[in-house]
């Protein structure tokens, strides 16, 4: 457990102790980031790089993602070689040989708020700014980040380890916060590794540390855009014209969370997610059609995570569901009689969701059986990403807080507006 420095703790327990002697100590909230929704440091000394111009040494810690300037060709490569996986045994996924990683800032914010330094791509900073706006809440005490390495699942080594360190996050934020249950907010693949971890802990821990789980935008049933990163490779929003689908599957095809946020074929059945030479694959058909276009390792890495669960209705804490609906979002692609098949790209058909998840998967939510709010939002700010910047979503956050902190001191009243 990365532990706080003991000037800062001195500060942070003063802190508490006068807002103990003020009756003033809130419901805290630990945000959990998705897929691509954290910031990744690196440091790396390499003994080979697959071009001349790129640098084998890092000199120290570097922002690997996001790094934007990374993504500028030809550097892409060399960004590439450096934060793939090592996945020859996929019992023991890895960094490459030469290469340290760490996730920023974790028990804080900085790591979350935005992901680049030049403060271009916004994750929960927004978020963080509406919640500093109600009474006693501060980051790094009552506002914590938990980011991780979204490279990995729950079921490698470096996932295990991660929920050991959330667990740790969870019970010093409730003794921080004068022994206040905490509200777990989660983003995208965030939701199914909350469901994982929560699933680890027993009812008596849950009953504990744990006031309730914010879902937003879960990818509960995976989505189909992670077919098309496999494939084809996605650029995470880079316009194409910029960075190629093809160096970024480079390193998608090595990352075992892209995987897990497959098409559970549970849920999707035999329904048709790529047509190709005059064949359609569907979610019951991914190591056929992962050996038929020879993706390395891609088998493998399927039967690593099939049975690791996306979603379970009985998790023990209350849950609050919100995501987004009615927005075009990749459903089927068609890649049509293509020598070059999985080269080329596809063309994409579109179905409903948020933009990024299928409708099908955002609404498992509604059969969580603890679930006390489900609500769904349209329109403007209403994508995958989007809906952490908007601002009914920051309110309701904020209200269900303020409703928390009413009944922890056992007043009546009713939650107030947010000024942005």
């Amino acid at each position: 457990m990365e532990k706080i420095g003991y000037t800062l703790l001195a500060t942070l327990l003063a802190a508490l102790s006068e807002s103990i002697q003020n009756n003033t100590t809130v419901t805290p909230v630990i945000l959990i980031p998705g897929i691509c929704g954290s910031q990744i440091d690196g440091w790396y000394v390499k003994d080979s790089a697959p071009h001349y111009y790129c640098q084998k040494d890092s000199g120290g810690w570097t922002l690997l993602w996001l790094c934007i300037d990374c993504m500028i060709p030809p550097t892409i490569s060399c960004w590439i070689d450096t934060f793939k996986l090592d996945i020859s045994d996929v019992n023991n996924i890895k960094n490459r040989a030469g290469v340290q990683t760490k996730v920023n800032d974790f028990g804080y914010t900085d790591g979350i708020g935005y992901l680049d330094e030049h403060h271009f791509v916004v994750q929960f900073e927004k978020l963080i700014v509406g919640l500093e706006k109600l009474p006693g809440y501060q980051r790094g005490i009552s506002i914590r980040g938990a980011p991780y390495d979204f490279r990995y699942t729950p079921n490698t080594k470096v996932g295990q380890q991660y929920m050991i360190k959330l667990r740790y996050l969870i019970e010093e934020t409730y003794e921080l916060n004068g022994n206040s249950r905490v509200v777990l907010v989660a983003h995208s693949m965030g939701n199914p590794v909350t469901v994982q971890f929560l699933k680890t802990m027993s009812e008596g821990w849950k009953e504990k540390y744990i006031e309730g789980y914010v879902a937003l935008a879960g990818v509960f049933g995976g989505a189909a855009k992670a077919i098309r990163s496999l494939l084809s490779g996605e650029t995470e929003g880079m316009p194409q014209i910029i960075v190629d689908p093809l160096t970024m599957r480079e390193f998608e095809r090595t990352s075992p969370s892209v995987y897990w946020l497959l098409p559970n074929p549970q849920l999707f059945g035999d329904t048709p997610f790529v047509l190709a030479n005059g064949r359609n694959y569907s979610a019951q058909d991914y190591k056929t059609l992962f050996e038929e276009v020879k993706i390395p390792q891609g088998p493998a890495m399927y039967d690593f995570i099939k049975d690791l669960p996306q979603f379970d209705k009985d998790i023990g804490v209350d849950v609050y569901c919100i995501h987004g609906k009615e927005q075009d979002t990749p459903f089927q692609f068609e890649y049509g009689d293509n020598s070059k098949f999985p080269d080329n790209q596809p063309t994409t058909l579109n179905g409903d969701g948020d933009g990024t998840v299928n409708i099908q998967s955002l609404e498992l939510c509604k059969q969580f059986t603890t679930l006390k709010d489900y609500k769904t939002v349209t329109g403007f700010l209403a994508t995958h990403l989007e809906i952490l910047q908007r601002k009914d979503v920051i309110q309701y956050i904020a209200d269900l807080l303020t409703k928390k902190n009413l009944e922890r001191r056992g007043e009546v009243g009713r939650e107030g507006e947010l000024v942005f």
